[in-house]
């Protein structure tokens, strides 16, 4: 066994975080012989800092799992040999992403559709089922409340580069569109956040760093269920020439009538990727 730790920093990391990461592989040692190496990223942009890790962990044939840990993330001594025992393709853990404890999963019963890279371990064969680049960033996926079921659809972000990240929710989309779950670790991590730069210039000039680590777990799916349910019951799916289509409940009963279209099976999300593809 050998872990590449992926380190996608921009160009600094806490500290505390750093210490965590040791003590997580000095305690995976205790039970595992296993080795390790680092890959770090140091001042590329987001999704760039996730990619050229990766790709160079590739290169290295004895990897067998990449451990997927940011910069900032709070993490119990023993949460990578959590992980690890899992022995699954896909571990991920949830943490707060928000100051009043915002997930960063997003699961629909107990199916994991995406989550953050923030601790995430991957096993190197689900690679070879990937295309690359695995992260990308130019492609929003907007969720719909459908009633009996949640429609993610990805349109192309195009010249509004603005808000955060989408690297993570690409790659876990990607890895559910190819029927690869995602599995709980069965624990949470918490997430630093800096606040204010220490004075220069003083001894006490240490960093104000606030400490997240309440979660209110699938807070996003409670909100899009809250959200008006999008055709009000007009419309339905059905699968005609291999993809999915809308069209009224009249028009569906006509087309698989006429052996022109199927009904799908029945899912509690679709992902709708046409718009990308």
């Amino acid at each position: 066994m050998k872990i590449a730790v992926i380190l996608p920093s921009r160009g600094l990391m806490f500290s505390q975080t750093a210490d965590e990461i040791l003590q997580n592989l000095n305690e995976l040692q205790k039970w595992h012989p296993a080795g390790y190496k680092f890959f770090f990223s140091h001042r590329k942009p987001i999704p760039e800092c996730f990619e050229k890790p990766t790709n160079r962990a590739l290169l290295d044939e004895e990897v067998t799992h990449l451990w997927f840990v940011e910069d900032d993330m709070i993490l119990p001594p023993d949460c990578l040999l959590k992980l690890i025992e899992k022995d699954k393709a896909v571990v991920t853990v949830d943490y707060p992403t928000t100051d009043y404890g915002g997930g960063a999963v997003f699961s629909v019963k107990n199916e994991i559709i995406f989550g953050g890279t923030g601790c995430t371990l991957v096993k190197r064969a689900v690679f070879d089922e990937l295309k690359s680049p695995y992260f990308r960033s130019d492609i929003v996926w907007n969720i719909k409340n459908y009633g009996d079921f949640i429609k993610i659809i990805g349109v192309n972000r195009g010249k509004n580069q603005s808000g955060y990240g989408l690297h993570d929710v690409n790659f876990f989309i990607n890895l559910y569109r190819l029927g690869i779950p995602v599995h709980d670790g069965g624990f949470t991590v918490g997430q630093r956040k800096l606040i204010a730069l220490g004075k220069p210039g003083t001894n006490k000039g240490a960093h104000k760093i606030a400490e997240w680590t309440k979660i209110k777990q699938n807070d996003l799916l409670d909100k899009v269920m809250n959200w008006p349910v999008e055709n009000k019951g007009n419309l339905t799916t059905v699968i005609s020439a291999e993809k999915e289509i809308m069209v009224s409940h009249a028009h569906a009963d006509k087309l698989i009538k006429a052996g022109l279209a199927t009904k799908p099976p029945k899912k509690a999300v679709v992902i709708d990727d046409s718009e990308v593809l």
